[in-house]
């Protein structure tokens, strides 16, 4: 505007100048032409305007008639225009003879004041008007007239020979007007944007519009409506970008008067990031020059960000006036153009799903497509990929490619989608249609869902193809290894020497992470934790990506951390598994991982943390999708909710409806086994040594008898403690001694605090000693708080009350870290509610208002008793600081002054009992 105000003022002093306005389309031109008319006339300009079209091109002096109205001022302009323009007149370069005397006649007219002749749109004006401004243009050196022109920029702009003539005159300037800059956004939208969305709203409307003020002005319409419809309590959400206003101006700028411009952005639109000027121009058989110059419209207009539309927004609201049929012949040719290109099959089935192609290679790109898309998060997209390209499977073997993909992404988003699909494979499987690697797929997927008969038929229909199809012993090999610890009833003519034998014999055979991970597993299962076991997963996860790697290989590579006592390296590796996983909270990946880190946590003591793993475990895809794996994370979570005190939570989780395969699995035994510790809590010993004793017989059974993954002696020796069969506990715990893997810290140091429990008391602090030593080693803090109590226990017992206080406080920190506050107060005896900081009433109490909270009650207990605050702080555990403030409150709540004054309050109610029964529950505490 200002460059244009200031060649206004030159016209005064006798300078004519001309501007040549130009932009993508929708940036403004036309307003700011319209707008610097305005002002121009307001300054006391005489204004000629006209506007060319494509309906009046062929009409002769149509520009020329609008600038100079035969009933106007300039209306001697009309009269040279016809001399000029008329018929053939100066079109072989002679000016009439009367040209001279017109234009004198005009320049007349011009000396009464400045004079601004406008046309836009001049790409469109007819030839005979372009002949006169071209006359004028010439003669600016005299004439004190401001010539303004207008003309997008590419597929439309004006002619070159024009062009040329116009730029040649030494006062003719070229301005462009390029789209908004976020800071001009914002001063666009602030009149109708919230103060405090101002800065959000702008950087939102910047990135969609690319600054271009046409659809700038259809987002702030459809913030306002929206706006609106919210204050009116329609339920409307403001949102930073619309939809009717939006689309509309899309198509404003898009659809103008030549159709080239148009087709040429629905192209773009169509490939979106795969654009290219060459692919636009043959999907839209057009030239490669119309489209060149289309696409540098689209680009000074602010539109496009490389070669695709800076939002998807702007395509869709071009195709959306697309006709049906035509759209979907766009989208056929580019899935053409596009699959044999080779781009990624994503990119072809987007196409595809818009509008089907009925060739071999499509169903092969859909599945392709629908595989890479669950990688990426896309479920919807993967799922329907698969249910078109079940409709291009012609023959039995197509089909059972697709049903056999819909299985393996099925699996990987959530495995109850598998159901559906596993009786068409086994058939297809039966008629030979399946290889051998999905094969075994088929036989894992029916183990999982609790179909046991048809997941041995299958593995019989697999053992029979090991001599004579290629790869069919190494996947019956695998299969077996995956059974063997996970299912090992659905396999039980494997012979697991032989197994182990033919894993450890060297032999060559195809490079597979879930190979060796499933050997490692079985080993350690068998034959305890070692070194190489150890040294081996980690190896193997070091090469594991999350969404690449199979999951059997994660899950077995884990387990043998978890089980060989490394629980901490498992929590490393499922955190930085699950870290390449992003936001994505579901999918069988995220489940199993976050299973996995539940029982490491539980290893390691941390009751909080395992609940939370588990928990998302099952959030991670649905109860049904676990199949009989689902024993894992209710196991972690009844074993958390004991340990912390929720047995009425504990025994929710084991109402749980499981499938009745889960007891012939691994799962199946961590369930009976949480589920025998829930029955010790609950005092239930008998039916918790049942459970125990029951694992153990179907450990021995499936070869997996190993203390470091399921201690069932031990806990079977917790169960005939507690019915007083000492003899029968001693034994048990000598022979999980003896195991092998019975040696490892964790093992051992439980085994100790057991077998101290059945020796003389003067054997009892030395193998408890050993025992917290070995646990704090390992880092078990669940077991080492229970280790602690007893030896706290033992030493107070001895005559070493200093030792037992030390101990206790020991403990009480373990506690603190690890969630176990509950376990602690069952331990040590302490009498508590369930949450300290609620008020107690005081029984009894004559005033009637004054509370207490638990804590604040047990130390006014041992306070009417006459205990100094030092002592109080050694028997709770606590600081002798924070005894006096626990009195400072109570004495303020029950308006006494001092300790005579309590000791008169409480006993003046029936509160004394209780104060002594709480010191006494105190002094065992503190051992």
């Amino acid at each position: 505007m200002s460059v244009l105000t200031r060649a206004l003022a030159n016209t005064e002093c006798g300078e004519g100048r001309v501007v040549l306005v130009n932009s993508g389309p929708g940036v403004g031109r036309t307003t700011l032409l319209n707008e610097f008319l305005r002002q121009a006339a307001d300054s006391g300009a005489r204004v000629g305007a006209a506007t060319g079209s494509s309906a009046e091109t062929g009409m002769e002096l149509g520009v020329a008639a609008q600038l100079f109205p035969s009933d106007g001022p300039l209306a001697a302009g009309l009269r040279l225009a016809r001399a000029i323009g008329g018929g053939d007149g100066g079109g072989d370069g002679v000016l009439p003879p009367d040209a001279d005397r017109l234009f004198e006649e005009l320049c007349g007219e011009f000396r009464h004041g400045p004079v601004v002749l406008a046309v836009d749109d001049v790409q469109l004006a007819d030839a005979a008007s372009l002949r006169v401004l071209l006359y004028l243009v010439r003669r600016l050196r005299t004439a004190p007239v401001l010539i303004v022109l207008t003309e997008p920029t590419g597929p439309d702009a004006m002619s070159p020979a024009f062009q040329a003539e116009l730029l040649r005159h030494p006062r003719c300037r070229r301005l462009r007007l390029q789209p908004l800059s976020p800071d001009g956004v914002t001063r666009m939208i602030a009149p109708y944007v919230d103060a405090a969305d101002t800065a959000r709203v702008a950087a939102e409307f910047h990135a969609v519009s690319g600054g271009n003020p046409l659809l700038l002005r259809g987002l702030v319409v459809d913030h306002r409506a929206a706006r609106r419809a919210d204050r009116q309590g329609q339920g409307a959400t403001v949102q930073p970008v619309g939809s009717a206003a939006f689309a509309h101006a899309a198509l404003a700028w898009a659809y103008r008067d030549k159709p080239v411009l148009f087709d040429v952005a629905c192209g773009f639109a169509v490939l979106g990031r795969n654009a290219t000027p060459a692919l636009v121009a043959c999907l839209v058989d057009r030239g490669a020059d119309a489209v060149a110059r289309v696409m540098t419209a689209l680009d000074t207009a602010g539109l496009l960000d490389g070669t695709a539309f800076r939002s998807a927004l702007v395509s869709k609201a071009l195709l959306e006036h697309v006709d049906v049929e035509v759209r979907a012949g766009l989208h056929r040719r580019a899935a053409w153009l596009l699959h044999g290109d080779g781009v990624p099959a994503v990119d072809v089935a987007h196409h595809l799903l818009a509008a089907p192609v009925a060739e071999p290679w499509a169903g092969r790109t859909l599945i392709a497509a629908a595989e890479q898309a669950v990688r990426d998060g896309q479920e919807e997209f993967s799922l329907d990929c698969l249910r078109l390209a079940g409709q291009y499977a012609t023959t039995e073997e197509d089909r059972a490619a697709v049903v056999m993909a819909r299985v393996r992404i099925g699996w990987e988003i959530d495995p109850r989608l598998v159901s559906p699909w596993l009786d068409e494979l086994g058939t297809a499987l039966e008629r030979g249609h399946v290889d051998s690697a999905d094969a075994a797929w088929i036989v894992k997927h029916l183990a999982w869902q609790d179909r046991f008969p048809e997941a041995a038929q299958s593995l019989s229909v697999l053992a029979g193809r090991a001599g004579d199809e290629p790869g069919a012993q190494a996947e019956l090999h695998l299969v077996r290894q995956w059974l063997r610890h996970t299912c090992p009833a659905l396999d039980p003519d494997a012979d697991p020497a032989a197994s182990t034998a033919q894993a450890t014999a060297p032999q060559p055979r195809r490079l597979s992470p879930a190979s060796y991970a499933v050997e490692m597993l079985g080993r350690v299962l068998a034959e305890g934790p070692g070194d190489h076991a150890v040294a081996m997963a980690e190896e193997i996860l070091r090469g594991c990506r999350f969404g690449e790697t199979a999951v059997e290989a994660l899950e077995a590579a884990l387990l043998v951390l978890v089980y060989a006592e490394h629980p901490e390296r498992a929590l490393f590796w499922c955190e930085a598994l699950l870290r390449e996983a992003g936001d994505r909270p579901t999918g069988t990946q995220v489940a199993i991982l976050s299973g996995i880190r539940a029982e490491a946590a539980l290893r390691q003591g941390a009751l909080q943390a395992a609940e939370q793993y588990a928990g998302r475990a099952l959030e991670a895809i649905s109860l049904h999708g676990w199949g009989v794996a689902i024993g894992s994370p209710l196991a972690a979570l009844v074993r958390a909710a004991t340990a912390s005190g929720r047995t009425w939570e504990a025994g929710a989780w084991l109402n749980q409806d499981v499938p009745e395969g889960v007891f012939r699995t691994r799962h199946g035994l961590l369930y009976m086994h949480a589920r025998g510790h829930y029955h010790l809590a609950v005092d239930r010993p008998a039916a918790a040594l049942e459970d125990f004793l029951t694992c153990g017989a179907l450990a021995k059974e499936w070869g997996m008898d190993m203390p470091a993954f399921l201690p069932w002696r031990t806990s079977a020796a917790q169960a005939h403690l507690a019915l007083g069969n000492g003899g029968q506990a001693r034994t048990l715990v000598r022979e999980q001694l003896a195991r092998p893997g019975g040696s490892t810290p964790r093992s051992r140091g439980v085994s100790l605090r057991l077998l101290a429990a059945t020796s003389e008391i003067a054997c009892r602090p030395a193998l408890l000693r050993e025992s917290v030593n070995l646990l704090e080693s390992c880092g078990d803090r669940l077991e080492l708080l229970r280790s602690l109590a007893d030896l706290s226990d033992v030493q107070h017992r001895t005559g070493a009350p200093a030792k037992a206080r030390m101990t206790a406080r020991h403990a009480r920190t373990v506690a603190d870290t690890c969630g176990g506050d509950a376990l602690f107060r069952r331990l040590f005896k302490e009498e508590a509610s369930e949450g300290d900081d609620e008020p107690v009433p005081l029984a009894g109490d004559h005033h009637g208002s004054a509370s207490l909270t638990a804590a604040e009650r047990r130390v006014t207990a041992l306070a009417a008793l006459g205990h100094s605050n030092r002592e109080i702080g050694r028997k709770l555990f606590i600081t002798k600081s924070t005894v006096e403030q626990h009195l400072t409150r109570v004495y303020r709540k029950l308006g006494v002054r001092n300790r005579a004054d309590l000791g008169d309050l409480l006993a003046g109610t029936n509160l004394a009992a209780q104060a002594q029964a709480m010191g006494r529950a105190s002094s065992v505490a503190a051992g």
